[in-house]
């Protein structure tokens, strides 16, 4: 019976005690509830994007020599550039890809054969290209690694004379192997430069029409030189860049392109008198070269 008691006295004392207990524990502060699963919060997308467009002043030469004879043009052209690039923080590593087009070429042309210069304007002038970048070594402040990539170029800076109609320009296609760096200073700027061997680079097409004393049967005063052959060189770019906000960046840098070789290429001589006539010569060339460089201004979004 006292079992029996004991346990009736404490049934009776929790139940007048409940109110109470219930009072206070609505004064008890929730507790705190556990770590979620991903407690370092969400992983910063590795991906940066740069999107933009440039101004490239440029100044271009494209020569060939036979013996002691040379014909050389040389352009000042105003190029528009689109571009684009893809960074993997994660890997160190980027993509990127420009085009540009001239907007307005002039330029002269000469040869040892004729006397003074004679002038030129319109013209097509353009290249698009695409690289690949790995920069592996450095930190946060500095990066230095390697490139590879492809580059396409169109010249034919006197295509708009009405006497050269049925010639097209080169066109090149160029392998670019090379090293990039790029340099943070601080949050307000940055310092990229790329210097690049071209190894390979085909080179199709036909060169300026030139103006020369009218010699043989046919009268011919035109020469120009069509050209299916391998060439090498080099190229780069250094550029320095200022973020006056978080998402947008201006450039301002330069940019320059080098290409020689042996060439082999067929000489054909024509009449401006009568164009259907012509005589063509294969020869190898004694020298053959063709260069750009010029000044760049940049504006590129980054997101």
């Amino acid at each position: 019976m006292k079992p029996l008691a004991l346990g009736a006295l404490a049934l009776v004392s929790s139940t007048a005690f409940a109110p109470v207990l219930a009072a206070d524990y609505a004064q008890i502060p929730e507790l705190r509830p556990s770590y979620p699963t991903h407690w370092e919060g969400e992983p910063e997308n590795p991906l940066k994007f740069e999107l933009g467009l440039r101004y490239f002043y440029s100044r271009g030469s494209q020569e060939i020599s036979v013996g002691n004879d040379y014909a050389r043009a040389e352009d000042t052209s105003h190029i528009l550039e689109v571009h684009g690039r893809i960074v993997d923080e994660h890997t160190s590593s980027y993509v990127k890809a420009s085009g540009g087009y001239a907007l307005a070429t002039d330029g002269t042309y000469s040869t040892n054969v004729a006397p003074g210069d004679l002038r030129f304007s319109g013209g097509q002038i353009g290249h698009v290209g695409a690289d690949f970048g790995y920069m592996p070594f450095g930190n946060d402040a500095f990066r230095i690694g390697g490139l590879v990539g492809y580059q396409y170029l169109k010249e034919s800076p006197d295509k708009a004379r009405a006497d050269i109609l049925q010639f097209d320009g080169l066109h090149v296609h160029a392998l670019r192997l090379g090293v990039t760096a790029k340099a943070d200073l601080g949050t307000f700027a940055d310092i990229t430069a790329e210097v690049a061997g071209i190894p390979y680079a085909w080179v199709t097409g036909s060169t300026p029409t030139y103006v020369i004393p009218a010699p043989g049967l046919i009268n011919a005063d035109r020469v120009t030189g069509t050209i299916d052959s391998a060439a090498y060189g080099a190229s780069g770019e250094l550029m320095l860049g200022i973020h006056p906000t978080e998402n947008l960046t201006l450039r301002v840098g330069g940019r320059a392109w080098y290409l020689t070789g042996p060439t082999n290429a067929n000489l054909i001589y024509t009449s401006s008198a009568n164009p259907d006539q012509s005589t063509t010569v294969g020869t190898l060339l004694d020298s053959f070269a063709m260069f750009r460089y010029g000044g760049l201004v940049e504006l590129t979004g980054r997101f």
